[in-house]
């Protein structure tokens, strides 16, 4: 396995378990919305965006070198 991939894995591991321990319900508010939700969807569901952003990018640049 390539040390990128043991890193990655590490630190999405690392990640869970911070956000499995801070499972509580809060508010978020954004703009006009107000929305009560646990925690952990936040901390995940901000980890998950940013690496499908980060893949993304990969790929276009991936695209873009190609041509």
């Amino acid at each position: 396995m390539k040390l990128r991939t043991i890193i990655g894995l590490l630190f999405a591991l690392i990640i869970v378990i911070f956000s499995i321990q801070n499972a509580e319900v809060i508010d978020v508010k954004f703009f006009v919305w107000k929305l009560s939700m646990s925690r952990v969807l936040i901390i995940l569901g901000s980890f998950g965006i940013g690496v499908l952003v980060g893949y993304l990018l990969l790929l276009r640049q991936k695209i873009n070198s190609k041509k």
